[in-house]
């Protein structure tokens, strides 16, 4: 029975050679000590200890967080407050508090002032110019972005929201079919190493040609050519280290 059982499990994985273990964890890079941003709090806490305010950020997908050092003698109720969004360039909501500091995964680059926020999601940019696959995908990584990723429920319902919010029907995302038969993520994993799907009725269409997927404002996945011209959806990649004063640059 062990011989059977393990053998099966060989078999279970060498079956998604393209299905990664790895999952990326986001690291909190120091943007402007005495400054709090007043953007939406995911979760706050009593913690004395950056290491388990970061923590909390993680468990709650924040993309920044304030934080009191235990050397302030004014410390606040709480000293650590996990947020919802990242400030952009300018730090419109980011004000001079001598009792915490502040922190973001977005510290190279800051978030331009054109970028969105879709909450505990990521800043994403929505391409205005219509392109093909291959030169919005381009556009994407000389803007330090990808291709957005539509991998889940949460991520497809939120960023058919932003389309929606911002009049647009479609645009092109992180999800294209190799020249097998499967399709493959940005971050390299194929479709086929998780269970969720969103296809629109009809699709993904039997056509050789139909290669990338668009987001649809309906909250599905579409297949189209990849030589069609569509808006598309860059999602910003978290980075670092940060530029000392770089977030203030564009109040030069």
């Amino acid at each position: 029975m062990f011989k059977i059982l393990f053998i099966s499990l060989i078999t279970s994985i060498n079956a998604n050679p393209r299905c990664s273990t790895a999952t990326s964890v986001p690291k909190y890079h120091l943007i402007e000590p005495c400054h709090r941003s007043t953007l939406g709090i995911a979760a706050r806490a009593k913690y004395s200890s950056l290491t388990s305010c970061k923590r909390l950020g993680i468990e709650k997908n924040a993309l920044a967080l304030n934080f009191s050092p235990t050397w302030n003698r004014s410390e606040p109720e709480y000293p650590c407050e996990v947020l919802k969004c990242s400030e952009a360039e300018g730090g419109l909501s980011l004000n001079n508090d001598t009792r915490y500091d502040y922190y973001s995964i977005y510290a190279k680059p800051i978030p331009n002032v054109n970028a969105t926020c879709v909450p505990s999601i990521g800043m994403f940019y929505l391409l205005s110019r219509k392109l093909n696959y291959t030169n919005a995908d381009d556009k994407c990584k000389n803007m330090s972005s990808t291709l957005a990723d539509v991998n889940s429920e949460q991520r497809t319902d939120a960023l058919a929201q932003f389309l929606t919010g911002a009049g647009v029907a479609t645009a092109f995302v992180g999800l294209k079919k190799n020249h097998e038969t499967s399709y493959i993520e940005v971050n390299g994993n194929s479709l086929d190493c998780t269970t969720y799907r969103a296809w629109a009725p009809g699709h993904p269409r039997r056509n050789r040609y139909h290669n990338c997927i668009l987001l649809t404002k309906q909250h599905t996945w579409r297949t189209t050519s990849c030589v069609n011209k569509q808006q598309a959806l860059c999602e910003l990649i978290p980075y670092g280290p940060y530029k000392k004063g770089s977030i203030f640059k564009v109040l030069d």
